[in-house]
């Protein structure tokens, strides 16, 4: 949806004539600008339309503002926009878990924190029959309101996490929150993510308190990565964007939701990280949905592609640097799973096919429609196994009318890079955004050989391969397969679980035995740090290849 904006440097006090648009949309709360980059220009996704004083599209974190500019932000409904109608997972499965008893009991239970031992007593005292939980992501939130006394989930929430402003993965938003503003603390970065995520909920909660006739949640359960949860408790991430990437809270505990001024709720619990890149999010997933008998490996493929491997009371876990790519992000014709975005493409005869979510107009390709044209395009000889696209003599002649070339944005820019392959109407992947999913598949797929090593067995071992969160719930496993993403010989194996972090949080909200179990698990966990890791550079490059 677009907005327009008219700037008025006189009666803004945030505003000066050195900050940017981007800045300023910011620092405003408006939203619907793609900044995958976290404003360093180099995405070119953030572009605005300038209407005033000059006409021109120009990019938001790079243009600076002048009193009297008038600037349109978004897109026009009728094309299909990128961030509305987000196809948000908010379900995989029931949560069948009655609630225990024990929840208004006195939880007294040691965990490590900072490689201390903290005792962790919290009493919830409420007569109120309402609970909450949410699945904090770094690129979409979840919350839901559950009836205490049936166990169901009476409502839910769920759309982007607004932190996108500040950049498409973790990376950018620990290098947003570092930087703050010496005069105005409060339009810091770390203050202004924290500002948004707590606003997001507070607004969510009092809308499903109200609409369920409910006045207070007595308890709310929290699950996220180790960075959204350093955030939403305005705690500065910063640590974990340098060696050794310790952070300075693991959660596991209870906190006192008042502090960072969340409103209706009496009580809150976050789950235990294990590392400062596999959170609580994988600690609730797992409590969830693991069986400790079978040996599981355990996948949420999205932009830290988080995965743990083992059964019993042994686990090993890491967190590889795939990106935002297959989420859509730093992809030229990338968007999220939102109307007008090619889902699924397939080859029927000599003709590349495609479903469009929403069954508009194609803007662009999804997380799921780039695993199957990456397939696609190798199984049709359009690329070669080193990820190339081919031209000439080389490509098949029944593709040759689908490759084209493309002007480069940077002239200083590899000769491959001109290269492109028509998927839709308008909608096409380019070299370079092959070569930028095979990093984020190369990564993924080298973590994975790393866990069996360190775990001491062979695919061919595996009981369930365990795909959790909204990409691994919608991604074809075949076509994963095919290009390199796990091994082939787990394909058979391989089942989705829907947003497991959610139900996790649901039933630790629930139920003290549940939230027990996280903590029993996220202590069963050994984390590899694959920086540091014997010849997984070596590794990466081999699985980079298809």
């Amino acid at each position: 949806m677009q907005q327009r904006i008219t700037i008025n440097l006189n009666t803004d006090s945030k505003t000066t004539d050195k900050t940017t648009i981007l800045e300023y949309c910011r620092s405003h709360g408006i939203a619907g600008i793609e900044t995958p980059c976290g404003g360093k220009g180099t995405c070119g996704k953030c572009k605005v339309t300038v209407t005033k004083p000059y006409y021109k599209d120009v990019l938001a974190c790079r243009t600076r503002v002048c009193d009297g500019m008038e600037i349109i932000v978004g897109r026009k409904e009728s094309t299909g926009t990128k961030e509305d109608s987000m196809v948000v997972l908010t379900n995989g499965g029931n949560v069948s878990e009655k609630f225990n008893e024990h929840v208004n009991e006195h939880v007294n239970r040691n965990v490590v924190l900072k490689e201390e031992t903290a005792n962790v007593s919290e009493k919830v005292e409420s007569n109120e029959d309402t609970l909450a939980a949410c699945d904090i992501g770094t690129t979409t939130v979840v919350c839901y309101l559950i009836d205490k006394e049936t166990g169901q989930i009476i409502s839910t929430r769920s759309g982007a996490n607004p932190q996108r402003s500040f950049g498409a993965d973790v990376l950018s938003r620990i290098d947003a929150a570092a930087r703050a503003d010496d005069n105005d603390k409060a339009n810091g970065g770390l203050q202004m993510m924290q500002t948004q995520i707590v606003s997001l909920l507070n607004g969510w909660i009092s809308e499903m308190l109200k609409e369920c006739g409910r006045t207070k949640v007595s308890r709310f359960s929290v699950a996220g990565n180790t960075v959204m949860c350093h955030l939403l408790m305005g705690i500065s991430p910063e640590k974990l964007g340098k060696a050794p990437f310790l952070p300075d809270e693991y959660f596991g505990r209870a906190f006192n939701p008042l502090d960072i001024g969340l409103e209706n709720c009496q009580a809150m619990i976050i789950f235990p990280a294990v590392s400062g890149f596999v959170g609580g999010d994988i600690t609730a997933g797992m409590m969830e949905t693991v069986n400790r008998n079978e040996l599981t490996l355990y996948l949420d493929i999205g932009t830290n592609g988080e995965m743990a491997l083992g059964k019993g009371d042994r686990y090993v876990c890491c967190a590889t640097a795939a990106g935002p790519a297959f989420e859509g992000a730093q992809i030229e014709m990338g968007m999220p799973a939102s109307k007008g975005a090619v889902d699924k493409v397939w080859l029927e005869g000599r003709r590349i096919k495609y479903s469009v979510i929403g069954n508009d107009r194609p803007v662009g390709l999804c997380g799921s429609g780039l695993i199957d044209a990456l397939a696609l395009l190798l199984k049709a000889g359009i690329i070669d196994e080193n990820g190339t696209i081919l031209s000439g003599q080389e490509l098949p002649i029944l593709f040759r009318s689908y490759v084209f070339e493309v002007e480069a944005e940077d002239a200083a820019q590899s000769t491959e890079t001109s290269l492109a392959v028509h998927i839709a109407p308008g909608v096409y992947i380019t070299q370079e955004d092959i070569r930028k999913l095979q990093l984020a598949k190369g990564a993924i797929a080298a973590g994975i050989e790393v866990l069996f090593k360190e775990y001491g067995c062979m695919p061919c071992n595996i009981d369930v391969l365990t795909f959790a969160g909204g990409f691994g719930n919608y991604i074809d496993k075949a076509s994963a397969a095919a290009i390199g993403l796990f091994p082939q010989e787990l394909l058979d194996k391989a089942k989705e679980v829907g947003n497991a972090a959610g139900n996790g949080a649901v039933s630790a909200a629930l139920s003290q035995e549940a939230w027990e179990r996280a903590l029993d698990i996220s202590g069963d966990m050994r984390y590899i740090e694959l920086a540091s890791y014997p010849h997984f550079d070596e590794m990466y490059v081999e699985h980079m290849n298809f």
